[in-house]
């Protein structure tokens, strides 16, 4: 018995420190790359660009994901503490406001990669949608429309007494056995991951076939600001892919294991087992905030207008390193 217990402590420091590690790899680089992304899109260049007010919306829920989801989740997960699963009105509230603003910021990609298919297409009316209005309007949309969506959240979670990873039996803040405890799983899965995904690749598909009957239609070249616009074009679609690929990766190994996790609610399962599926969980649950964290990263590598924006920031911000570059640049061309 004392074996087990080892074994099963083990594997629930294991799963704390697992936890505490993924959180603040996401947390520090993320929260320097969002504060990058929240100033350069708003840079004047990309300012009157719809698809860069998604980008900030987006950017914008990132931020709240990583300054206050992400502590919430350190100190609950990697610690046990958790005043969710003592207080009602915290219960609902907290997995609510946690829900609703990553699946908003899915959504907004989505609007941007939709924006690019109206952008790219030959016909001018689907062209005139792609506007500064026409994205306020979508964002508002979304922002308005997901809460109504997540509403049953507030309505049928609960605290019922549930087993702890060392297999004690604590107040749990989830939602309703049974049914719903499915239906939600399913529901965050389609709504967070697969369903904003297929659709941005739908749309990223539809705005690549644009691109090549616009080339068959319009002559070749019309001059620099034409490349200059196919240029941007397909930075802004190739960055839009990958962020979906980065979106799948981090959320849906997640709602997988949950959902497992919650259709073998009823099956009688060791201390040990339960560890086990614990570690796995919040491991997956804790790669899903990559999907929030890594923006800056993404747009930095695929796109050079956005890295010039950067690099004009820091050597406006830090001339010393402006200063310190070009001295290194010298001495190159002179070796």
């Amino acid at each position: 018995m004392s074996s087990i217990n080892t074994t099963i402590d083990q594997i629930n420091a294991a799963s704390a420190g697992m936890v505490v590690f993924l959180s603040v790899i996401n947390f520090v680089p993320g929260l320097i790359g969002v504060v990058f992304n929240l100033i350069v899109f708003t840079r004047p260049i990309l300012r009157q660009e719809p698809c860069s007010l998604y980008f900030f919306a987006s950017t914008c829920l990132d931020l709240y994901v990583i300054l206050i989801v992400i502590p919430v989740r350190i100190v609950s997960n990697g610690y046990n503490l958790d005043w969710a699963n003592y207080n009602i009105i915290i219960c609902k509230l907290e997995f609510y406001g946690f829900h609703v603003p990553r699946s908003i910021s899915c959504w907004i990609v989505l609007m941007a990669c939709i924006d690019r298919y109206l952008h790219s297409s030959i016909n001018i009316r689907f062209r005139r949608f792609s506007s500064l209005k026409t994205a306020r309007i979508a964002i508002g949309i979304i922002t308005i429309l997901m809460p109504l969506l997540y509403i049953h959240m507030v309505i049928f979670f609960t605290i019922y007494n549930g087993r702890d990873p060392y297999g004690n039996v604590i107040p749990i803040c989830n939602g309703q056995k049974g049914f719903y405890q499915a239906f939600m799983i399913l529901w965050h899965m389609f709504m967070y991951s697969i369903c904003p995904t297929f659709l941005t690749l739908l749309f990223g598909c539809l705005t690549v076939r644009n691109i090549h009957q616009g080339r068959q239609v319009v002559p070749v070249v019309v001059g620099e600001n034409n490349r200059s616009a196919r240029r941007t074009n397909s930075q802004l679609l190739r960055i839009l892919t990958i962020q979906v690929i980065i979106i799948v990766i981090a959320t849906l190994p997640y709602s997988l294991v949950r959902f497992y996790i919650s259709i073998t609610g009823n099956i009688v399962k060791d201390g040990v087992q339960i560890a086990k599926e614990n570690l796995v969980l919040q491991t997956f649950n804790s790669t899903t905030y990559f999907a929030h964290s890594s923006g800056f990263y993404l747009y930095t590598l695929l796109g050079s207008v956005f890295r010039k924006e950067v690099v004009k920031i820091i050597t406006r911000h830090f001339p010393h390193f402006h200063r310190r570059r070009n001295q290194v640049s010298i001495a190159n061309q002179n070796n």
